[in-house]
């Protein structure tokens, strides 16, 4: 037994031999020669070049020390920038007895100067991916993934001192360069604190943001607590809650608060595509379900409209889906001028093709139309339009491979409904729109109802309109449109204060008999045009009046905005007064100029023109605009008498007796 119990001596003294020679040894080892083997072992990890220009220094004892100079990580070798990240110095230290079990305990962790590029290429291939078709990297890359809050290293200090990150995405044009001056964790109650500033997509950006400690991050069962305050140019940010498992991000519940100048501005932030806007507050509870992000209980204002309701952003497929239910129950028509590409601020506020122009030279935001699909409901309980409240605006906008349809798009007006749909395909080498609409018995009191005048308007308007076009703008889908566009407003009133504005000598020209302050009369308006590569040109232009036929001729061209019309009116019976010398309409949409050339032979306005032949355009109205005969008596009736001439030539279509009686012979206004 004695010399069992010496050779166990002699043992035990050889194994504290060796380790007390590999501590002195190790004390005395010159690291820096490790430098390349350990660049090595690291390169070959990453599958990209690490390199250690400074300093390598390990400090024996519990913790371990250890400082690193002039560590670098090479990028992507598609990047034009040859190193991916940085750092001046890394000082950390490391419980060595944790490592046994398979733990990671850090007591502190200080960076200095470090340097973070991330971005991806127009392909959308990342630099930090540095997998590769080795399946074992793979398989290592699975297992070193954290799958909750415990598997997190323990780190007690971090500190972090002149750092600096940027971020690129040149795909949803995205360029963050932030200034990292500090973000400070430790235990207990302190605060892990994150504060940041430079630019985001050439906007000032801060960011300040606080968690629980790093101790609560590992190992508190609790909620982890977040609060995040942001600012990118003019859009401020603010997400307050909790997040159960942060590690892979699931039970969130977070309450977020986002105001700006202009929703659009988001569409880089988020990726979610918005037309421009008025100023807007929006607040609502954030959660997760798996790939989707839920917004929900939203609240808020946009412009001088309120806005409510849920999105979801689905990051599942190959491209972010957005569905959403969403809901104004005041919704003013102007926040909507974003949608065709003008600005709810007015003229002046979007571009347009020269001066005196106003159609909006918008251009198609295809980036936005292909970065997302989409499939939102919208409902618009009332609808503030300048001259009166319309009625419920109901519209689905469904968005796949860049093309946007809205079907149904409907808006209740005066009693009737404009509804049809709306194609913007943006999916296309060139955007092409597509839209038809139906308008139908609309109630022109009724429109008015909450104006001064509402009581001296009347008559029913029905039309369709019918539009394709094709152009990188708005102004050049316009300016390249075919289509058709006509309206019927059958027997009303025009209000006093309308026909004020108009010189009375052009009145007067016209024949148009007015009756002091009281509204003028009309049997029916019909306007039928055909619109051929942006040129719009009349086949019937005509407004009914008891004494008068006005009609109009000539053409509007959409792309350099410039209108030539001749409007002349024909009496019905002989007038004293009226001298019957045709109207001109120039000028461009944006500045009209509407004069009478006196020179002009009245003989052009001569009774002896037969009115069927003046009428013999609306023959083909008929069709297009459908008028009922009993919703539209008066213009159904013009509209026939265009088919007889011997009957037009009467003066029928109640011919001197307004809406409020029909022509005699017949209730419904039909000549005998």
């Amino acid at each position: 037994m004695a010399v069992v119990k010496w050779i166990g001596y002699g043992l035990l003294g050889l194994v504290v031999t060796v380790v007390a020679g590999a501590g002195i040894a190790l004390a005395v080892f010159d690291w820096n020669d490790a430098r390349g083997f350990v660049a090595r072992q690291a390169s070959k990890a990453l599958n990209r070049e690490v390199a250690i220009d400074g300093d390598l220094n390990v400090r024996l004892g519990d913790p371990l020390r250890i400082r690193v100079e002039g560590l670098r990580v090479a990028n992507a070798e598609w990047s034009d920038d040859k190193t991916m990240a940085e750092l001046r110095v890394l000082d950390l230290q490391l419980r060595p007895w944790p490592l046994l079990r398979g733990d990671f305990e850090f007591p502190e962790i200080r960076l200095s100067g470090p340097k973070l590029l991330l971005e991806k290429n127009r392909e959308g291939a990342a630099n930090w991916d540095f997998g590769g078709p080795d399946p074992r990297k793979e398989a290592a890359k699975e297992t070193m993934k954290p799958e909750d809050r415990g598997d997190l290293p323990i780190i007690e200090t971090l500190v972090v001192e002149e750092g600096r990150l940027r971020f690129r995405d040149p795909i949803r044009k995205i360029d963050i360069d932030s200034g990292v001056n500090t973000a400070v964790g430790g235990n207990g109650d302190q605060e892990v604190r994150l504060e940041g500033k430079g630019d985001f997509a050439g906007k000032p950006f801060t960011l300040t943001a606080a968690g629980g400690s790093l101790e609560y991050l590992r190992d508190d069962p609790k909620p982890y607590p977040l609060r995040v305050e942001t600012a990118i140019g003019k859009t401020r940010g603010k997400i307050e809650g909790s997040i159960a498992e942060p590690v892979l991000l699931q039970g969130v519940d977070l309450s977020v608060e986002l105001r700006g100048d202009d929703l659009a501005d988001v569409f880089p932030i988020l990726g979610i595509p918005v037309p421009t806007t008025r100023p807007y507050a929006i607040s609502g509870h954030l959660g997760r379900e798996g790939d989707v992000w839920r917004f929900e209980g939203m609240n808020g204002k946009v412009g001088e409209s309120d806005l409510s309701g849920q999105v979801a952003v689905d990051l599942g497929g190959e491209r972010p889906r957005i569905t959403g239910d969403l809901t104004s129950r005041k919704l003013a028509a102007i926040d909507l001028a974003g949608f065709i590409g003008a600005s709810p601020e007015g003229r002046g506020d979007y571009p347009t093709k020269g001066r005196e122009r106003i159609i909006p030279a918008t251009e198609v935001p295809l980036e936005k139309l292909r970065t997302a699909d989409m499939d939102v409901k919208f409902r618009g309980e009332h609808v503030e339009a300048p001259f009166s409240t319309l009625d419920a605006l109901d519209a689905r906008a469904k968005l796949e491979n860049g093309r946007l349809v809205l079907d149904p798009l409907s808006l209740g007006v005066g009693g009737g409904r404009v509804a049809g749909t709306a194609v913007l395909d943006g999916g296309r080498k060139t955007p092409a729109l597509d839209v038809n609409l139906d308008v139908r018995q609309i109630k022109l009191a009724r429109l008015f109802r909450e104006t001064a005048f509402a009581q001296e308007m009347g008559g029913t308007a029905s039309g369709r309109i019918q539009l394709k076009g094709q152009g990188t703008t708005v102004a050049n889908i316009l300016g390249s449109s075919d289509g058709k566009l006509g309206v019927a407003v059958d027997g009303g009133r025009i209000t006093s204060y309308a026909v004020k504005g108009l010189k009375t000598n052009i009145l007067e020209t016209l024949g148009v008999v007015l009756s002091g302050d009281k509204p003028l009369p009309f049997n029916c308006l019909v306007a039928d045009v055909t619109v051929k590569d942006g040129l719009v040109e009349s086949r019937a232009l005509v407004l009914d009046t008891p004494e008068t036929l006005v009609t109009a001729e000539g053409t509007i061209n959409l792309r350099s905005e410039a209108m030539d019309m001749t409007v002349l009116g024909r009496a019905k019976s002989p007038q004293i007064f009226a001298t019957h010398v045709p109207v001109h309409v120039r000028g461009t949409l944006g500045a009209p100029d509407i004069g009478v050339n006196a020179a002009e032979s009245a003989a052009r306005g001569a009774a002896a023109v037969a009115l069927g032949v003046l009428l013999t355009p609306l023959a083909s109205v008929l069709p297009f605009l459908d008028p009922g005969s009993d919703e539209q008596p008066h213009c159904g009736e013009l509209v026939r008498n265009a088919r007889s001439p011997s009957n037009a030539n009467t003066g029928s279509s109640g011919a001197g007796k307004g809406r409020d009686a029909a022509p005699s012979g017949s209730p419904s206004g039909k000549s005998q």
